[in-house]
């Protein structure tokens, strides 16, 4: 019967979600059992050549209780200047990296971050250097907590940040792993 129709709501969502760009089974172990899921992933429009939001992805539960969020920005930026809003002491910080992108948990949820100069960025200079940050969240409930959690929203934001790195056509064409290494 209708009852398992109405029942699967995150189950229910396509495999990839977010115009392709990230597994289904990340929100589903995440969001909780809700009756209808929404997904929505798109391009969002940089408000300058060197910055701004270049795609954005959400997994809803019907009420919108709980959302798993998250979008991926250019930005003229350092390792270092990244890391540094984020590390503000906590004990509770996480971090890996692999093959020039970098992970960390906030205490919002979780940024990544890789370097990327999108085409006609060539020739102009930046102050630093330009790269793809992916920043995502769960707001709400949730299946899952702490270290989990921030594994599987760890996983989310790479997944957006590795979709628009191709989209994006960065130019330094890196290879990027399948996925990060776990947080320990």
């Amino acid at each position: 019967g209708y009852i398992q129709v109405f029942t699967k709501g995150v189950d229910r969502l396509p495999d990839k979600v977010c115009s392709g760009a990230v597994d289904r089974d990340i929100a589903a172990d995440v969001l909780p059992s809700t009756m209808t899921a929404s997904e929505r992933g798109e391009k969002g429009a940089a408000y300058s050549t060197s910055r701004g939001t270049v795609f954005y992805c959400y997994v809803k539960t019907r009420s919108q209780d709980s959302i798993f969020s998250g979008e991926v920005r250019v930005n003229d930026v350092t390792v270092a200047n990244w890391r540094d809003p984020h590390s503000g002491g906590d004990e509770g910080t996480h971090e890996v990296r692999k093959d020039g992108v970098d992970a960390m948990t906030t205490p919002e949820g979780v940024s990544v971050s890789v370097p990327c100069t999108r085409p006609g960025e060539e020739g102009q200079k930046p102050v630093q250097s330009y790269a793809l940050i992916a920043d995502a969240r769960v707001i709400g409930d949730a299946r899952v907590t702490g270290l989990e959690l921030q594994q599987h929203v760890a996983d989310f934001a790479y997944q957006i940040l590795r979709h628009t790195y191709e989209v994006e056509k960065c130019q330094e064409g890196q290879e990027l792993p399948v996925e990060l290494p776990r947080f320990e």
